[in-house]
């Protein structure tokens, strides 16, 4: 299956949901890259998560890739990690 990485970067929703939604419909796998973020704000998670819903609304899903030590602290604080698939280095 072919993989489509997408750098995220907030306030970019629209086109965001618009690529996420056009791969999954191509039968691609998606994983959004998030290490480009310093810190993920509460703002990105809400939109992170109405594409989670927006995606399992059609029957598909996407994993998010994080290596940076303070992404993944902030994936598990906001329990993202527990919603979405997490790729990546492990915390330390």
């Amino acid at each position: 299956m072919e993989v489509l990485v997408i750098q995220y970067r907030p306030g970019a929703y629209p086109q965001l949901e618009a690529a996420v939604l056009a791969a999954l419909e191509a039968g691609m796998r998606v994983e959004l890259d998030l290490d480009a973020l310093g810190t993920l704000e509460i703002a990105s998670v809400r939109e992170l998560i109405a594409l989670l819903r927006r995606c399992r609304a059609i029957g598909g899903e996407f994993a998010l890739r994080a290596n940076e030590p303070e992404i993944r602290k902030m994936l598990v604080v906001t329990a993202l990690d527990r919603l979405v698939p997490v790729l990546g280095e492990e915390a330390a």
